[in-house]
């Protein structure tokens, strides 16, 4: 990967070092000056809109539960096939992206999906192109996650399986986070499609997921411009031709016209013209733990804001974890043990346990890279991504975030489905290296803390009930209690 154009330039440029705030932009031309991060004047809305005229198919409210425990899905076990209607559809919607909870914030609502997201700003669309889904037309159709229901924009797609389409809006997480949330829309992506994939599993739907797709075809097929939002990911119900080439346009929808051009030259630099192959589904595990059914635990999954930083977490339960979620990906990971039983202190190349590298208590030191926030010291332990950058180039680069997001998404349905809790994590990039005894250009991807929680967030509500909740503040640097 070259740092001097496209993704890697975007890389370089969004790196957190210790000699600037994260608020303040590098200095260089080629990033925005202009904009004020969370400016409560110019947050986005949270979901796109469209003209009416349009059809709309409001989904079942109460969808049936499979029953299959999510460590049963994480662990990639067979699961009984369930007819593939609007229900189940929209089940498999909602558990992905649909509103599950909600709260105030300076006086404006604030809507939390089911699946994680930095920040909480929530920049993603999903769009289902649908082919024989019984109780729904073929077509095109954007998830509203708020009314739970499809909007058709498009005409039925070629192609044989229904598809869900990804698509990120730099804009709604580039207002809090500038030009370094074009990162966060493929960690998000990652989280999301670590839910859909799994409730599409529980119902015997062999989900295919594909990063490698002819973007100027999907943003056809979906209505995207290419600069305020594009498509991120694929994720097919079944083994035949996904359902994504056009037949004709889609109905735009609307969105603020914020441009980021770094965003969008990083975007366009790894644009191809090819559908590739599904991601491979890796070895499934020989053993499952009891857990409650995944959607029980979609919905108990949340963002942990505090955890036990005198709680410890079985070494069994970590070791199981890991590689659940990293089953079928092959994206290099280290572990930092902070409380893990039977299991010394110190930094580990995973799978690797046979001994600490550098050893003894990191705690200080992971709140440092995470730019003082505590959960990174409260965790039992960190999960740290990274890969070497001639791995990459500007689509492989979108590859190896999304796969951090996904394993980041696996480790919080196996830590929620075990009785613990987790939380993503940004970094100083620059001092991740060093941590890792790696050359200084290894691109460091994402860090994960899972632990002990501090207290029990309420439960998710179903499609158009979300429950309201309060949110809670996450400790700053040296406020630290037993």
């Amino acid at each position: 990967m070259f740092f001097d154009s496209g993704a890697g330039l975007l890389h370089r440029l969004t790196s957190y070092t210790p000699d600037r705030e994260w608020t303040v932009p590098v200095d260089d031309p080629r990033v925005r000056h202009d904009l004020v991060p969370n400016n409560p004047d110019t947050v986005p809305p949270p979901a796109k809109s469209y003209p009416d005229g349009l059809a709309v198919l409001d989904l079942p409210g109460d969808p049936s539960d499979p029953g299959v425990s999510a460590t049963a899905v994480l662990a990639g076990h067979p699961c009984p096939a369930q007819p593939l209607d609007a229900a189940q559809l929209g089940r498999i919607l909602f558990l992905g992206a649909g509103v599950v909870r909600t709260t105030q914030r300076r006086g404006m609502r604030v809507l939390f999906r089911a699946c994680g997201s930095a920040g909480a700003r929530f920049p993603l669309e999903v769009y289902a192109s649908t082919v024989g889904v019984a109780g729904v037309p073929d077509g095109v159709h954007w998830y509203d996650p708020v009314r739970h229901a499809l909007v058709q924009i498009g005409p039925a797609a070629r192609g044989a399986a229904t598809t869900l389409v990804v698509t990120g809006v730099p804009w709604r997480t580039g207002w809090r986070y500038a030009e370094r949330g074009w990162r966060h829309l493929y960690w998000d992506a990652g989280t999301l499609l670590s839910q859909l994939s799994g409730a599409a599993a529980s119902a015997g739907m062999t989900p295919r997921l594909r990063s490698l797709f002819p973007d100027a075809a999907v943003r056809e097929l979906v209505g995207a411009d290419g600069v305020h939002e594009y498509p991120l990911a694929l994720l097919s119900l079944g083994d035949a031709e996904p359902a994504v080439t056009p037949r004709g346009p889609a109905t735009p929808g609307r969105l603020p016209a914020v441009e980021f051009p770094l965003c969008t030259a990083a975007q366009t630099a790894g644009e191809r013209s090819v559908l590739g192959d599904p991601w491979p589904e890796g070895t499934s595990l020989a053993h499952a733990p009891a857990a409650d059914s995944f959607d029980t635990v979609v919905l108990r999954r949340g963002s942990q804001r505090r955890m036990d930083r005198g709680g410890t977490l079985a070494r069994t339960t970590m070791e199981w974890s890991m590689t659940a979620a990293l089953r079928g990906i092959d994206v290099p990971h280290w572990m930092a043990a902070h409380g893990v039983d039977h299991l010394a202190p110190g930094l580990y190349r995973w799978p690797d346990l046979a001994r600490p590298a550098p050893g003894g208590d990191l705690r200080a030191e992971l709140e440092r890279l995470c730019l003082g926030q505590s959960l990174a010291a409260e965790a039992a332990y960190v999960a740290i991504s990274a890969v070497p950058a001639e791995r990459l180039d500007d689509r492989g680069y979108r590859g190896a975030q999304l796969a951090a997001g996904i394993v980041e998404g696996r480790l919080h349905l196996a830590a929620y489905a075990l009785g613990a809790s987790a939380t993503g994590m940004t970094f100083l990039d620059s001092e991740v290296p060093g941590l890792l005894g790696v050359p200084e250009e290894t691109v460091t991807l994402l860090f994960t803390c899972v632990g002990v929680p501090e207290y029990t967030a309420r439960a998710g509500g179903r499609p158009r009930d979300p429950v309201g909740v309060r949110t809670v503040t996450p400790r700053l640097a040296g406020r630290h209690t037993r």
